[in-house]
């Protein structure tokens, strides 16, 4: 029984003081991107390596989907990270065109775990400058 108890506290002892590794999956958040005037529509969604291009605002269907290269999620991936998602919602946008229909309203909403965190919205061609290069590569790749 004494060898059984001193095998036990051991083994107990080795993993307790081993060094354990814990395995960190990082995500990349889902983008959604909408631009919007009384005319024109577009949405975006990024989300694994495919950005889905919405162009009716009534259908739920996208209408084009781009899966990007192992280069292209890679950038994207990079610069969304750089984005502290709990300060979106106070970007402060450089300019105010959409008031007076000089440029289309656009918005960014990032979804991390089930959490959404919203902008508080940007002329499109002006977003604020910590997400401008984000916003300015998702909508070049869209346009191809």
């Amino acid at each position: 029984m004494k060898r059984f108890l001193i095998l036990f506290t051991a083994t107990l002892l080795h993993f307790a003081c081993s060094e354990t590794k814990s395995v960190v999956v990082e995500t990349v958040p889902t983008i959604y991107y909408e631009v919007s005037t009384r005319g024109y529509f577009l949405s975006l969604k990024v989300e694994n390596k495919v950005i889905y291009i919405y162009k009716d605002r009534n259908s739920k269907e996208y209408s084009d989907k781009l899966v990007l290269s192992e280069e292209e999620w890679s950038e994207i991936s990079t610069l969304v990270k750089a984005v502290d998602l709990a300060k979106v919602k106070d970007l402060k946008w450089p300019t105010e065109k959409r008031y007076y229909d000089g440029a289309a309203f656009a918005n960014i909403i990032f979804e991390s775990k089930g959490v959404k965190y919203p902008a508080n919205g940007f002329d499109h061609g002006f977003p604020p400058a910590e997400i401008e290069k984000l916003v300015t590569k998702i909508t070049k790749l869209a346009e191809k």
